[in-house]
């Protein structure tokens, strides 16, 4: 049974009315989308969202910093733990797994495509990255986002992005539905740890998307190394563990492989804790498939 924890729903609504509030003011002030983008990613490296429990309003905190990790004349972080498929390293604070040139490079070499569509897109970061980064310039963009805020400011992102086709509409995991979106014959569709805040995806996820277009290639960055059989390490266990306290995903592998066995998708890859995860509590993971007609 599909199913998301209501406390994630009103979460997620807030966060992304706070992150459409603060690009909506850099729109404002004369920035253009991709430095509206850069700039909240900068407030968002060394300061994190939550939610205040005695006010209910999102806030701005300053990320805790431990005096022996920092540059010695300003509080910059020099290092952070994240893992890579079951162990965990020290990598430098700034590095990290640049999903959207991976993206950008499967396109290039498997496309040309139609369309690229993101689903649970947020405010259409990616979409907007894979298009300055070298991504193409004269195929559709469509983001499918569950938070209204988070359609809006996409939107008016995209608006504000010269000659970047782009389309933003609600999109629901838990109902999975493209009906009525022209995605041309050849569809690129991906997902970037979206599906993690959805306990439990429907069976005919795969059935949707698979069904969009003629052809459909797809890839996902979600935290579910954890989910395949045998996934015993310490990273896994401690993964395991912090989604059952969420109530976050627990089926994507499931739904995936049991769409395999049906033959609507046919896998081309999987990879368990690709590496350099921002959360060393939430490893993502990289599987891809197309559609299998």
């Amino acid at each position: 049974m599909a199913y998301q924890e209501e406390y994630w729903q009103n979460f997620y609504e807030k966060a992304w009315a706070t992150r459409a509030k603060f690009m909506d003011e850099c729109l404002k002030n004369g920035l253009n989308s991709y430095q509206a983008v850069k700039m909240l990613e900068k407030k968002e490296r060394l300061s994190e969202l939550s939610l205040d429990n005695v006010t209910n309003e999102m806030v701005w905190e300053k990320r805790k910093l431990f005096s022996t990790n920092v540059l010695r004349f300003v509080e910059i972080p020099i290092a952070r733990l994240s893992t890579r498929q079951g162990a965990e390293l020290i990598v430098p604070f700034h590095s990290s797994f640049n999903f959207y040139d991976m993206l950008i490079d499967i396109i290039d070499e498997t496309g040309p495509y139609d369309s690229i569509v993101e689903l649970g897109c947020g405010y259409g970061r990616n979409l907007i990255e894979i298009f300055y980064r070298g991504g193409p310039t004269d195929v559709r963009y469509f983001g499918g986002e569950f938070t209204q805020s988070g359609v809006e400011i996409a939107s008016k992102l995209a608006a504000a992005t010269p000659k970047m086709n782009a389309k933003f509409f609600h999109f629901n995991h838990l109902e999975p539905s493209l009906e009525g979106l022209d995605l041309g014959k050849k569809a690129f569709v991906f997902t970037c740890h979206s599906i993690e805040q959805v306990k439990e995806i429907p069976p005919h996820w795969f059935d949707v998307v698979a069904n969009a277009a003629d052809f459909v290639r797809c890839a996902h960055l979600e935290p579910f190394g954890f989910q395949i059989e045998g996934a015993n390490d310490a990273v896994s266990e401690r993964q395991r563990g912090f989604f059952k306290t969420q109530g976050w995903n627990v089926n994507f592998a499931e739904t995936f492989f049991n769409a395999a066995r049906r033959n609507v998708i046919a896998i081309d890859d999987a990879i368990a804790d690709i590496g350099l995860s921002q959360d060393p509590m939430n490893p993502g993971s990289l599987a891809f498939w197309h559609t299998n007609k």
